[in-house]
């Protein structure tokens, strides 16, 4: 029986507008670092007011191999209390009462199972593949299995699986 593959979804965020916004919601200038050590600290290690909880995007201070390759950013929520989520709807909120369009920063993609292979394959034509993003012999071989994922759902198109594969020679 083969293994169903799920779907899976990509979420894209205009880091400008916001961390803009939020930028305003702190009464921040627009062009204040918040990855610099003392802002990133007074922003997410102090408590905030109570209706003062976002989300922003925010470069890593100290970098390792794997966070430089992928050039990361990291989308924080200042406030403990509460979830990711109900701070990132709190920015939008906010931004919607003071007039700001926005409904055009956060995209929600999601991909049908069987466009995976068309996905993954594309990304891997612009160096995009788990060789690349997690350097290390655990990326390439992910990224190997991949590729052996993709090269058989175009060579076997309806014969996902090796024993069931082996079972279709054999009966030739």
């Amino acid at each position: 029986m083969p293994k169903s593959v799920p779907s899976f979804t990509i979420w894209a965020v205009d880091k400008e507008a916001v961390n803009a916004e939020a930028k305003k919601m702190l009464g921040l200038t627009c062009d204040t670092d918040v990855s610099s050590h003392e802002v990133f600290c007074k922003i997410f290690w102090s408590q905030p007011t109570d209706d003062l909880y976002l989300v922003m995007a925010v470069e890593p201070y100290r970098l390792n191999e794997r966070l430089t390759i992928q050039q990361g950013l990291f989308l924080l929520g200042n406030n403990v209390q509460f979830s990711f989520h109900n701070c990132l709807v709190n920015l939008l909120l906010h931004a919607k009462k003071h007039g700001r369009p926005s409904n055009g920063w956060l995209h929600k993609i999601e991909v049908a199972p069987k466009a995976r292979a068309d996905v993954l394959r594309t990304l891997d034509k612009v160096n995009i593949n788990s060789a690349t993003l997690f350097p290390g012999l655990d990326g390439f071989c992910e990224s190997l299995q991949v590729a052996v994922q993709i090269q058989e759902s175009d060579v076997w198109p309806g014969i996902a699986l090796a024993e069931d594969r082996e079972k279709w020679v054999k009966g030739i």
